[in-house]
């Protein structure tokens, strides 16, 4: 029984720690009050380029890391800064970002794809498996990052000038507070680890690419985010569940007896169950999202 758990928790490590970085990053967006509904155009990209970046270093873990972070997060610097300097429409906004985001990763990941088929023995990706104790320091690395993200947001200055801007910009703006600033921040912080997440979810556990990679797991991020709250600690509960239905999708179809087409909807499904739990418990009221969350601030408007 104990050797099964271990087994279990090692298997999903690496899409867990995907699922709780892009859920984190898109927790920490919206807690600033701008709707991100970017989030699975950049994850689709962050998975592109990380792809791109493993083949062109020759599967260089690190840099394509650190790539896919700088550019997830220069677009995060752009959604918040159309969304808060300009009176645009949150919606509008990150769902054109999400399409340009599918755009850009078939530009990026086809010529990569065309190399790597060109070089003979070339795979990328780092395999975390029950073989491989790394798996381990995922759970301790996820549970430190959680407990860092609590404390950051909750007792640090820019944590509560972050929580400000998304509960009322125009008081926050008139007790000092860049509210610009604070959510160019936000966005820059909240997209690297949505991209982080998009690159451990190809690097780790896909190890492939073609066009279309991890669409929809960024609405996945989404309803993890929303079904807990976005809390940092709840994030892991609500993380683990939805990596469990992933990655075991095919042990559960096979013990069910449930056809394929079906079996791929049920993490999808249990998206929707997950968010209407939420908005039918105190989880509700307890958890509320930011007053301000997708709601347009034009600075200027309020100096006329």
């Amino acid at each position: 029984m104990i050797e099964a758990i271990i087994a279990l928790l090692a298997g999903m490590s690496s899409v867990f720690l995907a699922y709780y970085l892009a859920a984190l990053g898109h927790a920490i967006v919206e807690k600033s009050g701008i709707l991100n509904l970017a989030i699975d155009g950049i994850f689709v990209l962050s998975i592109a380029v990380a792809y791109a970046e493993a083949v062109y270093t020759n599967n260089n873990i690190l840099a394509s890391l650190l790539l896919t972070a700088i550019v997830a997060a220069l677009f995060g610097i752009l959604l918040a800064f159309l969304v808060t300097k300009f009176p645009i429409s949150h919606g509008a906004a990150g769902l054109s970002m999400m399409f340009l985001g599918y755009g850009l990763a078939s530009l990026v990941g086809l010529p990569a794809r065309n190399l790597q088929g060109s070089i003979k023995g070339l795979e990328i990706g780092y395999t975390i498996d029950i073989n491989n104790p790394v798996w381990i320091a995922v759970y301790i690395i996820i549970i430190l990052i959680g407990l860092g993200a609590l404390f950051f947001i909750n007792k640090t200055k820019i944590g509560a000038a972050i929580r400000a801007a998304g509960e009322d910009p125009a008081a926050a703006e008139a007790l000092g507070v860049n509210v610009l600033m604070v959510r160019l921040f936000a966005g820059a912080l909240g997209f690297a680890l949505i991209g982080l997440g998009g690159a451990v979810f190809e690097l780790a556990y896909v190890q492939v690419w073609s066009e279309g990679t991890g669409m929809g797991h960024g609405w996945l991020a989404f309803a993890i985010s929303l079904s807990a709250g976005r809390h940092p600690l709840l994030l892991i509960l609500s993380s683990s569940v939805f990596a469990g239905l992933v990655k075991y999708m095919t042990t559960i179809q096979a013990m069910y007896n449930i056809p394929t087409d079906l079996a791929k909807m049920l993490p999808f499904v249990a998206a929707i169950l997950a968010m209407v739990i939420f908005m039918a418990t105190p989880l509700r009221r307890r958890l509320a999202p930011p007053k301000s969350l997708g709601k347009i601030y034009f600075r200027e408007e309020r100096t006329v």
